[in-house]
């Protein structure tokens, strides 16, 4: 057993507390409060970590770490220059990742691991498109889901993809992060290939939705940018869809995927409406909010889910159009942005537990509860503002405090001084 002290401590499902202590037995936490109420007659080991706080890891519920090496590459080809468009960037994306190889593609993701666990993150909900670089999640002490993804119009060639990613589903976790299927988007779906995923697969799923007004505009009139310029671009010209009248949501309902609550992310695009029926779906809603910014998408309306009770969560989504894979600099942004309707305290669970519970981790990660895994994380700064301050703090500036450590697991995985 173990008894770890700090200045602060905060569970996230509960409020900070002053003078904290967590003890920990066996690789689960037994008891959290007041260093007061646990430390007197304790003769066990003791890790006092002092003028700190210590806090669950984050939980980066989306991203692809594949394409930590994006920037790179784009630089080797010349083309760094912001793309106009939503559109004029999908296609800058597919052409940059198209002349990688598995090989770099691996490489890629195992810098995309490093730098999470460097940036304080304990799980992530990592998008995969390459999976000959499944390899790169073995050794690796991240929790999660790894969703692989699929896309498609056609139906028969959407099989085969799912015939060939059925014996990596049905192979369980890899490392410490357990398989899930990510179909695309829904401008990237036929409603016949939806339907055949989803008949096919009976894994968690993660799909992104309702980014952008050209997704609107392609799903409810069959016209726009991504009939004009994606599609042909792709191969796919001669399989535009019929309007469906539709938006991104209410088409994923009809198609039967939010009764899979699935994790969507991205979640622009969304009325009033809409977000009612995505909490009576009961499904949570990852938060990209730098790369929507960057692809000038909008903001999502975070009002709205509020007001209908819909969880959410935090991504950084990938470094094609975020600048860092850090949930620190996301919550930051957030807390810029969203501020006015959410809480330090809201934005805090966005980062944690939150997007612990849409990637199957609750009870085990994402908060500081007995029963719970040893997973936490220590901040250290020069100076503390007052307690009632604490959650500000971390909102605003947290990824700049130093001297932290990071345990997964009762293991202690990244430590700088």
């Amino acid at each position: 057993m173990t008894l770890y002290l700090a200045r602060y401590l905060l569970p996230v499902t509960a409020p900070p507390v002053e003078d904290g202590a967590m003890l920990v037995r066996d690789g689960r936490i037994v008891a959290v409060g007041r260093r007061r109420d646990l430390q007197p007659g304790w003769k066990g080991e003791t890790v006092d970590f002092g003028d700190a706080v210590i806090l669950p890891p984050l939980v980066n519920a989306h991203t692809h770490l594949e394409l930590t090496r994006f920037p790179h590459w784009a630089a080797q080809a010349g083309e760094t220059a912001a793309p106009e468009s939503f559109v004029d960037w999908i296609l800058h994306l597919i052409r940059i990742k198209g002349q990688q190889s598995h090989d770099e593609l691996r490489s890629s993701l195992e810098d995309g691991l490093r730098k999470s666990l460097q940036a304080g993150t304990g799980a992530v909900g990592d998008i995969l498109s390459c999976q000959e670089a499944l390899s790169a999640y073995r050794t690796s002490p991240l929790y999660g889901r790894f969703f692989l993804e699929i896309l498609g119009v056609e139906p028969d060639q959407v099989q085969a993809r799912l015939d060939l990613l059925k014996r990596i589903l049905d192979g369980g976790p890899i490392g410490c992060l357990k398989p899930g299927l990510a179909p695309h988007a829904p401008y990237t779906l036929s409603a016949v290939a939806l339907a055949r995923i989803l008949s096919a697969a009976e894994c968690p799923l993660s799909i992104h939705f309702a980014e952008s007004a050209e997704e609107c505009e392609f799903l409810q009139g069959g016209a726009g940018a991504i009939a004009e310029k994606l599609y042909p671009r792709v191969g796919w010209g001669g399989r535009i869809p019929e309007p469906t009248c539709l938006r991104p949501t209410a088409w994923l309902d009809a198609g039967g995927l939010l009764s899979r609550k699935p994790l969507l992310v991205h979640g622009v695009q969304v009325s009033r409406d809409d977000a009612g029926l995505l909490a009576r779906r009961g499904v949570t809603i990852v938060l990209c909010p730098r790369s929507n910014a960057r692809l000038q998408v909008g903001r999502a309306p975070v009002e709205h889910y509020r007001a209908a009770g819909v969880p959410l969560a935090l991504g950084t989504d990938s470094l094609a159009s975020s600048p860092s894979l850090s949930i620190w600099d996301e919550l930051a942004f957030a807390d810029h942005l969203f501020g006015a309707s959410l809480s330090p305290a809201d934005l805090l669970a966005m980062a944690t537990v939150n997007g612990a519970r849409a990637l199957g981790l609750e009870g085990e990660m994402g908060a500081l509860e007995p029963g719970w895994g040893e997973h936490f994380q220590v901040l250290k700064a020069a100076s503390w503002p007052p307690f009632r301050e604490l959650e500000a703090l971390l909102c605003s500036r947290g990824g700049g405090l130093a001297g932290g450590h990071l345990v997964l697991a009762g293991r202690q995985v990244l430590q700088s001084n």
